[in-house]
């Protein structure tokens, strides 16, 4: 947001050339002096030019990094909130436990006292021993209504605390995305003011271009040689910023592209750690039978689930994010698609699926030869995710080597999505 403010030098870049055209209009006579003074207003314009990038340049670099803090501040709110979310259910729930044990004990004595009555009331009447049953069930009955009623209430009031937990974290993180939304419409801002300046820069040195020669035709002879090296080094030099430029966003996107590829790898270590302790729960070594006790490898099945939901997330955001830019590689966007492919392949396998759903049930119903024949699934998809993330560390290796040394050649250079 604080370059923006840097956008006013676009019409002050085109003001102070058109004021130099003018000055170059009143000269009548003497070519010469016309050539002079049409070099000083080039000078003047590849230097403003020049000024402008820089400062836009400047501005841009102070904004992202300012947008770096917010979604940095962002971050460690969400983490502040979970974690305050963790301690105030944690201590409901250890609440409700405590309230459960002391009702326990409450009941206990008070079924102990009644049989204590009983024994003493042996000689009385049927009658009275009727009654005293009756006046005890009547208190434990109103007991354990009061004791649900109020398990009913703390319940409700645990829930409502993780709802509302959860709601400020979503609330949260909506934050944060609304920064990164920003952050990604003022790079954009950005590159169009860039691309403005460089039109109108290669307006003005066509403008240049078209009366140097207007002035050659009426100097000829005396100054044709020099016009001519002097007009190739003018459109060689504006060459060299246009291409220096293009350069620069290219690799700045192409760094871009590569951050956010491998926070989409980072999906694939979960998964493939989990089906390791699956594959080896279910598949104990010298062919022993697997002894898992019940709810042993849930955490397994919920890291593959999470994992897989963010893969899924991330992966839209990523092709979101190559939608909105204009300057992607076509070699970058084929290697990154392919590896994304292979990993969404692999991440969304019906096996895995199956593993996740149909595996708990089995080690449950103590069912040896389905855990048997799920772990060897796990085994084989182990192994493929091993390939999977050896291929992958071999393609982001290949991908800071190919695309962030050094910006594209124009052959490769950007595609429009």
């Amino acid at each position: 947001m604080g370059w923006m403010k840097f956008l006013a030098v676009v019409p002050l870049v085109k003001e102070a050339f058109n004021a130099g055209l003018e000055i170059i209009d009143d000269i009548r006579s003497d070519p010469t002096r016309k050539i002079d003074a049409l070099k000083k207003v080039s000078a003047e314009s590849k230097q403003k030019h020049e000024e402008a990038m820089r400062k836009l340049k400047e501005g841009q670099e102070e904004s992202e990094a300012a947008f770096r803090r917010r979604e940095e501040a962002a971050s460690e709110r969400i983490r502040i909130q979970k974690e305050e979310n963790d301690k105030v259910v944690n201590a409901m729930t250890e609440k409700i436990r405590i309230n459960e044990e002391q009702h326990d004990v409450e009941m206990k004595k008070m079924n102990d006292e009644h049989s204590k009555k009983v024994l003493a009331m042996r000689s009385e009447s049927k009658e009275a021993r009727d009654k005293a049953e009756m006046e005890h069930r009547m208190k434990v009955d109103k007991m354990e209504n009061e004791h649900k009623n109020e398990k009913r209430e703390a319940e409700v009031e645990l829930k409502k605390i993780k709802e509302e937990g959860q709601l400020k974290i979503t609330q949260a993180e909506e934050e944060k995305d609304a920064v990164s939304e920003e952050r990604n419409k003022e790079l954009n801002l950005f590159i169009e003011a860039s691309k403005e300046l460089h039109e109108i820069n290669q307006q003005q040195i066509r403008e240049i271009s078209k009366r140097n020669n207007e002035f050659r035709l009426e100097n000829v002879k005396l100054k044709k040689e020099q016009l001519a090296v002097e007009n190739k080094k003018k459109l060689e030099e504006n060459h060299k910023i246009y291409e220096n430029l293009m350069n620069v966003l290219t690799i700045e996107n192409s760094r871009n592209i590569i951050q956010k590829f491998e926070v989409i790898t980072t999906h694939v270590t979960p998964v493939y750690t989990s089906l390791k302790c699956i594959k080896d729960a279910c598949l104990p070594q010298h062919n022993e039978e697997p002894t898992i006790i019940p709810g042993e490898l849930d955490e397994d099945f919920r890291s593959i689930r999470s994992a897989k939901n963010c893969f899924d997330y991330s992966q839209r955001m990523f092709r979101q994010y190559l939608i909105n830019t204009n300057l992607t590689d076509r070699r970058l966007y084929d290697t990154c698609s392919k590896l994304i492919t292979d990993m969404s392949n692999l991440m969304n396998a019906d096996e895995l699926l199956s593993i996740c759903n149909n595996l708990p049930k089995a080690i449950d119903n103590d069912r040896l030869e389905v855990v048997k024949k799920y772990g060897k699934t796990a085994d084989s998809l182990y192994n493929e995710f091993s390939t999977l993330r050896n291929s992958l560390e071999n393609g982001f290796k290949q991908l800071q080597i190919s695309h962030l040394p050094s910006a594209p050649s124009s052959q490769h250079r950007a595609i429009e999505q």
